[in-house]
């Protein structure tokens, strides 16, 4: 109840004294505007005065070279009086301007226009008579002469307006004057009064906000307090512990610097430093008579002051802290660090700084503990990773080696294909020669062969038509390695019946029977995938020739997947399967199976190009069974 009343007390004496302020600031302003408007009064007599005088002054120019003129007949004297009559009348309009709040000066203004107008008029007279040839000078100076009645006349008016300006500027001179010293002496009051009231505002102010800022400073401190252990219970880095707890403890104690060191029987190693300038790892040794050498074998508080705080041997704190506190921090009953304190003033600390010091160093002693701990299992886990991290680099670079000569390979190989491509082009022309060249001389010598010779153009034959099917093999392994990929859904296995069907047409005299399993669909080039199941069922149908009863099964595993072809053939040896889709790699002698040794090579060829893979299994005389996907 008491705190509301004094806050409603110090709210109600603000409002006062803003408004007394408010008050004082609109009658500063005030006097300064009443002085603003008396000054101006006073500077527009002076520019009244100024022109009514300068209206005199054109008539007398004007007087003045009209007898110039008179006297000489000389043109150039005309000139002060041409300037006159030129500017005589907005001189007058200037007069009736400034004196529009004068109503005694605006009807002298007619008066004033008359009598110059009058005696313009006069002048001009003279003027033109002198050119006109009449009179004598001196006839014509008396003619001139004749408005000195006018002349006076204007003086009197000029007068007259000159002593009711004149009266004017007394009166407002004196009102400026007056006005000057209230303005003065308003704004100086005002002032002395607004910095009073300022003044005892402040102290209210500062007064609550002392009491205010003490109580906060409890609060916080306790706050403070706590927040050091919660950084000890959410922190396990010791790094980033050690970094937070020394920026809390420099708060909690309004610190200017703190530094964390670990002890080693008589040597201090420097690990963090928190405001004050701190090398980690630096290591120095310690000699009894030190103050950290003692605060440390004798595990106790210790405060260095003045010159014993110069004498600590760390830069940061000696060359910029007057006091320091330092305190151990024990684990497992042993001075484990040492933490110190320190501020710019000599003796700043308090007591109450050296119980939270106490308080809080046993706080920070058991979150190091378990900080260290948890280091110990982090270093250990981070071993392990390096070293797998280690065998992850040296795969990677693996990979990059595998990636960069398969490139190369892949170039190789289609430096090959083209060349082959070429080559077997470039073949077909001359054994076309040596073909036709055998069968005219075998058709047209025929009698005049011997059974030798006979047998000697049907080895040609042979020879040439086997070439032409390696080339044939070779242009489709190039065609199927350039070929574009289109990709579309094939039903794969009415794909493998047609085959099975042409199969059978070209080797009625042998007991084929195929099994192939019904619905098998795959994304694939049509084209491609016909090529190679033709290759694959044709080598099932080849490799199975001597024995009495074909069986051929097509199908796809639903374990893994795989499309796979089996047959009950020759097979083949498992030490030699690397080399079955190797082109012109035969296994059996060309004298046993009909073959170009390329058709495999195709298969291997058609599959990679659909990014699948394709493997062989098998044993002699107990067949053989190809497996491949189309990725």
């Amino acid at each position: 109840m008491k705190e509301k009343a004094s806050a409603f007390l110090i709210g109600g004496a603000l409002f006062a004294v803003l408004l007394i302020v408010c008050f004082n600031s609109w009658l500063a302003l005030r006097s300064v505007q009443v002085l603003g408007e008396d000054e101006y009064w006073v500077a527009h007599t002076w520019q009244v005065i100024n022109a009514v005088e300068q209206v005199i002054g054109s008539a007398k120019d004007a007087e003045t070279g009209n007898r110039g003129f008179l006297l000489t007949d000389d043109d150039s004297y005309l000139e002060p009086y041409t300037r006159a009559v030129r500017e005589l009348p907005a001189e007058i309009d200037k007069i009736q301007q400034l004196t529009v709040d004068n109503p005694r000066q605006q009807a002298r203004i007619p008066e004033m226009r008359a009598v110059v107008d009058q005696r313009l008029k006069l002048l001009e007279q003279g003027i033109d008579a002198r050119r006109a040839g009449e009179g004598n000078t001196l006839r014509l100076l008396v003619l001139s002469g004749t408005g000195k009645s006018e002349m006076d006349h204007l003086r009197s008016i000029v007068a007259a307006m000159q002593d009711e300006e004149q009266r004017l500027l007394t009166q407002r001179t004196a009102r400026s004057k007056t006005a000057r010293v209230r303005a003065q002496w308003t704004v100086l009051a005002a002032s002395i009064f607004d910095v009073v009231m300022i003044a005892l505002s402040f102290w209210l102010l500062s007064r609550e906000r002392g009491f205010r800022q003490r109580a906060d400073q409890a609060a916080q401190r306790l706050e403070k307090l706590q927040a050091i252990s919660d950084v000890g219970l959410t922190q396990l880095n010791i790094a980033d512990l050690t970094s937070a707890l020394l920026e809390r403890l420099r708060s909690v104690i309004n610190a200017d610097g703190v530094v964390l060191c670990n002890w080693h029987g008589g040597e201090l190693e420097v690990v963090r430093g928190n405001g004050v300038a701190a090398r980690p790892g630096h290591r120095l040794q310690l000699t009894p008579q030190d103050p950290l050498y003692m605060a440390a074998m004798e595990n106790r508080l210790i405060t260095a002051s003045g010159s014993a705080a110069q004498a600590i041997p760390l830069e940061g704190l000696r060359n910029q802290m007057q006091t320091v506190l330092i305190i151990p921090l024990t684990i497992e009953g042993r001075v484990a660090s040492l933490l110190l304190a320190g501020r710019r003033e000599e003796n700043a600390f308090k007591d109450q700084d050296r119980e939270l010091l106490t308080v809080a160093a046993d706080r920070i002693s058991m979150a190091l503990d378990r900080s260290n701990a948890y280091e110990a299992e982090r270093v250990a886990r981070q071993l392990a990773e390096a070293s797998a991290l280690e065998v992850q680099t040296l795969n990677s670079e693996l990979e990059d080696r595998v990636r960069l000569r398969t490139a190369e390979l892949e170039a190789i190989n289609r430096e090959l294909e083209a060349f082959s491509y070429s080559v077997s082009h470039d073949l077909r022309a001359p054994l076309r020669s040596v073909d036709g060249f055998s069968l005219a001389l075998e058709e047209d010598f025929q009698e005049a062969l011997n059974a030798e010779g006979k047998d000697f153009i049907r080895r040609i034959r042979a020879g040439v038509q086997k070439m032409g099917q390696l080339i044939d093999s070779l242009l489709q392994l190039s065609r199927i390695t350039r070929a574009e990929i289109v990709r579309e859904d094939v039903n794969v296995s009415e794909l493998a019946e047609d085959v099975a069907r042409e199969l059978r047409l070209q080797n009625l005299d042998r007991n084929l029977v195929f099994t192939i399993q019904p619905g098998l669909v795959a994304n694939a080039d049509p084209r491609l995938l016909r090529v190679a199941l033709e290759n694959l069922l044709g080598n099932a149908v080849k490799f199975t020739a001597n024995v009495s009863e074909t069986h051929i099964e097509f199908g796809r595993s639903e374990e893994t997947g795989e499309f796979y072809i089996r047959d009950n053939g020759a097979g083949f040896d498992m030490k030699y399967a690397n080399k079955l889709f190797i082109a012109f790699q035969r296994l059996h002698g060309d004298k046993d199976f009909k073959g170009s040794g390329i058709g495999l090579a195709t298969v291997s060829r058609v599959i990679r190009r659909h990014q699948g893979a394709i493997r062989a299994e098998g044993a002699v005389n107990q067949g053989a069974t190809f497996r491949f996907t189309l990725g």
